[in-house]
């Protein structure tokens, strides 16, 4: 591994730890949390009903801000102790965090791995056909790719009710799975853009593969069309992928909140989004959980791809 790789990565992972850090706690920067959190406090115990008679303005605390920022961090080294506010009390954060960390990254590995593979297969399917024939079915991928997100995901679980009210045939589970929850109707529908730009990324690189040199080459030789399509063209191709993937996997999880709101699910999402805005330290903590391991992921696979060019052009 070299120094630069090491050095990179290591500046990418300071300044996008320090940027989750500094970004958590930036609801005391702009509001006077403290007594917001007293309101709440008295709703939650009966004592206040109505808050209309309250104005509260945008504020620039700096001394609230910083105390949050250390308050913050010795939240995350606490280590067991993780308590968040809910309902009028404190509560343990650990195992109802955790629960919810597991199901929406096993909804969003999952997804994330059907996208590529259903990337790969249309990829595959489409540069069999002539450059004309492709630019048609370009055009219509072109088209989904146009729709808004949320259109894309309810459509999908719309047809799938149409589909069995009409035919009683039923394509995935709705209500049984992790903990009561659906799985492969989520992850299926999680995975409809994703899989549209994967897509879209593959036949670009493999249409810019196929006018390489080496290609020319290889029919020259007489090497069979489907020979240098799976073993030289995908290869090349897949490297080029795997720097737009960070991209992609960004797009997955922000649609995540999305399908955890329509499906009803107890996601990480869904735990953020009803207990982050009291809660900075723990939305910090939820964020290390989604950033830590996809940041290694991430790392070891550039690792590996720079280590495998190296070979490939004799530097190693």
């Amino acid at each position: 591994m070299s120094k630069s790789f090491i050095r990179r990565s290591a500046v990418q992972f300071l300044l996008t730890s320090l940027g989750i850090l500094l970004i958590g706690s930036l609801p005391y920067l702009f509001f006077n949390m403290k007594s917001q959190l007293e309101i709440l406090e008295m709703i939650d115990q009966k004592t206040l009903s109505n808050t209309l008679f309250l104005y509260d303005t945008i504020v620039f605390n700096v001394n609230a801000y910083v105390n949050q920022l250390i308050h913050t961090i010795e939240y995350l080294i606490n280590g067991n102790m993780l308590e968040y506010y809910a309902r009028g009390r404190n509560l343990p954060l650990f195992p109802t965090l955790w629960d919810a960390y597991r199901l929406s990254m096993s909804y969003l590995v999952g997804s994330l791995i059907v996208s590529v593979c259903a990337g790969i297969v249309l990829t595959m399917v489409t540069m069999v056909f002539p450059k004309q024939t492709r630019a048609y079915i370009k055009g219509i991928f072109f088209l989904v790719e146009s729709l808004p997100d949320i259109f894309v995901i309810l459509l999908a679980q719309l047809g799938v009710i149409w589909l069995f009210k009409q035919t009683d045939l039923l394509l995935f589970n709705v209500t049984n799975g992790f903990n009561d929850q659906a799985i492969f109707l989520p992850i299926f529908i999680l995975s409809l853009l994703p899989s549209v730009y994967i897509y879209k990324y593959l036949l670009l690189s493999f249409e810019e593969e196929e006018n390489q040199l080496y290609v020319e080459l290889a029919k020259g030789k007489g090497i069979n069309r489907y020979r240098i399509l799976l073993h030289h063209m995908f290869r090349n191709a897949m490297v080029s992928l795997f720097y737009h993937f960070k991209g992609v996997f960004l797009f997955a999880l922000a649609n995540l909140l999305m399908l955890e709101l329509i499906f009803d699910m107890n996601g990480i999402m869904m735990f953020i989004y009803l207990h982050g805005a009291v809660n900075t330290e723990m939305v910090t903590l939820s964020l290390y959980m989604i950033f830590l391991p996809t940041f290694v992921f991430f790392t070891l696979i550039e690792w590996f791809i720079e280590r495998w060019t190296a070979r490939q052009e004799g530097v190693l």
